[in-house]
């Protein structure tokens, strides 16, 4: 029979995960009101609570963060995947080797970045091949989804299991002990993707777009010339060189055309390209309202939610994202209170999971990240040696926490850039949620609610099929955390720990179980039902590809 404790404990795991399901709260939200009730309840201690906040897996997916950061800043994607589409002359094929590199770069990378990243390369082939850009999309996330499950620092819910493993038994799991199980699942689970998703997933013509509706573009910005302001004395021919940008408007004491030189005061309206981004926001005395990034272009459909509103009037709306700039053929007086039309353009800024958020709520396209990345070798190479040596490092059996956060060191120092953006490469909301809700699985050890839940323990099937409805109900991290004790205390404990890993990785049947699905959920018009018409194929998939790769090994 049950004591008290453990039906504490399982009230509050209900409570919480109707929470999360319910997304009314934020989910770092949750798991701090999480973490305070079982302090509360006294099923965790305060000293507990918060050493989870400092814990292995805290501090190395913090750490894997900035390392992924960094080489995703480097655009060392983004030039492979441009020589990619211009040197393979059959479409289908680069959206194929696409796929495959999203896949393969997930193991190190975040999802949502490598999803945002080829977005636009996916419009642009689609357009060459006259399909829906619809068909691919969602591939695109499977893709970035799939392939992150074959290291464990791939996704969070493996740094979580591999957390749980090592303060349970004292030793690591090893970065690549999920390599022959993961890497057979997310080939076999990508290939079921590819021949299924085109048939069974038609998305909405309305809510796509290509780059062919958007073609070469200049993006308008607000520019406030301040006292000694290197373009002060200028004529507007003079500083359009200076800037290398078009004033469409100049708003002063006098209009631009009764006086032709700027002065202190003046408000530029600005045509930029967006490679030329950088170089205005580095002018002297000329304030943008550019903060330090990361920008991202959405395009406004004819079913986005913005449309009529004012950039203003959709400031005031987003949260965590900020309109500073749009592309449109109309004309206008000011940015801020221009109402918003189908075709327009906008330039954000913000977090990417910020911003995919926002592009679902109010369906707008992501198209791609503003400005337009060139090779930056330096950064390159520094990010890929610190991951190197964060690999090496753990693969010689240092402490991982603290060989990842060598890598991080190593990987941002050659980097000024880096060191100034160090902080918005880690998803804070994820790294609070994940050191708050671990609480929640050391009480149910802690209560005995495990020993009620441990027939599932003995059945590697029953934990992946628990696994994945959990991990699409209230996410990959939650279902680690709450499923990963029982993983731990199996009999055959490995076997049980990749099993879970691979399930609760599966975040295919439902659009919100994960970013990168909202990504391209609005981005494809597609429906909740496309993503279980696509997702429980390629979930069973996975399914079955682990259960007889584990039952071979």
């Amino acid at each position: 029979m049950l004591s008290i404790k453990a039906y504490e404990a399982l009230a509050l795991l209900a409570f919480s995960a109707t929470l999360l399901i319910s997304r009314r709260l934020r989910h770092d939200v949750v798991g701090v009101i999480t973490a305070l009730a079982l302090v509360a309840l006294g099923l965790v201690s305060p000293l507990q609570a918060l050493s989870n906040l400092s814990s292995v897996a805290v501090v190395v997916l913090a750490s894997a963060m900035i390392i992924a950061g960094v080489v995703a800043d480097s655009g060392v994607l983004d030039v492979l995947g441009d020589r990619i589409a211009s040197r393979v002359t059959s479409g289908l094929l680069v959206i194929v080797i696409v796929l495959l590199i999203s896949l393969f770069s997930s193991g190190f990378m975040s999802d949502v970045a490598l999803t945002l990243m080829f977005m636009p390369l996916i419009y642009s082939v689609a357009s060459r091949v006259r399909r829906p850009a619809s068909r691919y999309l969602m591939l695109l996330s499977y893709a970035a989804i799939l392939g992150g499950r074959y290291t464990i620092i791939g996704t969070s819910s493996n740094i979580v299991l591999e957390g749980l493993w090592t303060q349970r038994f004292g030793r690591p799991l090893g970065i690549f002990s999920t390599l022959p199980v993961g890497l057979a699942a997310a080939l076999a689970g990508l290939g079921v993707a590819i021949a299924l998703v085109p048939l069974l997933v038609r998305g909405s013509a309305k809510g796509t777009a290509s780059l062919e509706m958007v073609g070469k573009h200049e993006i308008l910005i607000e520019a406030d010339v301040e006292e000694g302001s290197e373009v002060v004395g200028l004529n507007i021919r003079q500083a359009e060189e200076k800037l290398g940008a078009r004033i469409r408007l100049l708003r002063g004491a006098l209009s631009i055309y009764s006086r032709r030189t700027i002065r202190a005061g003046d408000r530029l309206i600005l045509s930029v390209e967006r490679d030329r981004l950088p170089v205005i926001m580095s002018v002297k005395g000329l304030r943008t309202g550019l903060g330090q990034g990361p920008f991202y272009e959405l395009l406004v459909t004819g079913s986005s939610a913005v449309v009529g509103n004012t950039i203003y009037e959709v400031n005031m709306r987003l949260r965590d994202v900020k309109v500073v700039g749009v592309a449109t053929r109309n004309s206008l007086r000011s940015i801020r209170s221009y109402a918003l039309a189908p075709g327009d353009i906008v330039l954000v800024e913000g977090d990417e999971k910020a911003v995919a958020q926002a592009a679902d709520a109010y369906r707008l396209t992501p198209l791609t990240t503003t400005p337009v990345k060139s090779l930056n070798v330096r950064a390159a190479a520094s990010g890929l040696l610190g991951l190197s040596v964060a690999l090496a490092a753990s693969a010689a059996g240092l402490n991982m926490a603290l060989s990842f956060l060598a890598g991080a060191l190593l990987a941002v120092i050659p980097q000024p850039g880096s060191l100034r953006k160090v902080y918005s490469y880690v998803d804070w909301s994820a790294i609070v949620f994940i050191g708050t809700y671990l609480s929640m699985g050391e009480a149910l050890v802690s209560s005995g609610l495990g020993s009620a839940m441990s027939f599932m323990a003995s059945s590697p099937l029953l934990l992946m099929l628990a696994g994945v409805v959990l991990a699409n109900l209230v996410g990959n991290v939650a279902s680690a955390i709450i499923l990963g004790p029982l993983a731990i205390s199996s009999p055959h404990p490995l076997t049980a720990v990749i099993a879970l890993s691979m399930a609760v990785s599966s975040t295919f049947i439902t659009p919100f179980s994960h970013p990168a699905n909202l990504v391209v959920y609005s981005a494809g018009g597609y429906t909740p039902s496309d993503f279980a018409k696509a997702g429980v194929p390629v979930a069973l998939t996975v399914i079955v590809v682990t259960a007889l790769m584990l039952h071979l090994f």
